[in-house]
């Protein structure tokens, strides 16, 4: 099997990898609320199991990393590359230290930017969904800074995963372009 293929299929197994990775750190973490906590409270300094979130958010980036460059290269994907790195690094330095929270905004801002961006592109190029990516990405922008600015919760979980859920529909979506041999 090629190897596009196998980033294609890994793109489309991404939202299994993403619940399973969830699952098990919130197994270490009893405590964790989706309605109060923020995502990366699992990976905080004060948590004695932190390295069960900062891992799997690091693996998740390098996972997301080699299949976004794979879509780049078959003209599908432009900052989520780029996007991924930023992600690695909320990995990296937990939410105590100054790089985390830039980094985790750079995140969606260019993972969300992406699929607008492409979405587009795909859109003028013929492909009947792609100009309802551009308009669901700019949505879930709009919905993430309405629940967080909002307060809808205390805590930011929620809109952390309405961000990712749109971001790993879109995995699985590009990965099944690619597995058709689509390209733009």
């Amino acid at each position: 099997m090629e190897f596009s293929k196998v980033l294609a299929y890994l793109g489309v197994s991404f939202p299994i990898i993403f619940t399973v990775g969830l699952l098990i750190v919130l197994s270490q973490n009893p405590w964790f609320s989706f309605t109060d906590n923020a995502l990366s409270d699992m990976g905080s300094i004060k948590n004695p199991v932190n390295y069960y979130f900062n891992g799997f958010i690091m693996l998740l980036a390098v996972l997301g990393f080699i299949t976004s460059i794979g879509a780049f290269k078959n003209g599908l994907s432009y900052l989520m590359p780029i996007a991924m790195v930023f992600l690695f690094l909320v990995g990296v330095f937990p939410e105590e230290y100054a790089p985390h929270g830039p980094s985790a905004i750079l995140f969606y801002v260019l993972a969300l930017a992406d699929i607008a961006v492409i979405g587009i592109k795909l859109g003028r190029n013929g492909v009947s969904v792609g100009h309802a990516w551009s308009l669901l990405a700019v949505m879930t922008f709009a919905l993430m800074v309405y629940l967080v600015k909002a307060r809808v919760f205390k805590g930011l979980a929620v809109p952390e995963l309405v961000g990712a859920a749109t971001i790993l529909a879109w995995f699985v979506y590009i990965g099944l372009l690619q597995l058709r041999g689509i390209e733009v």
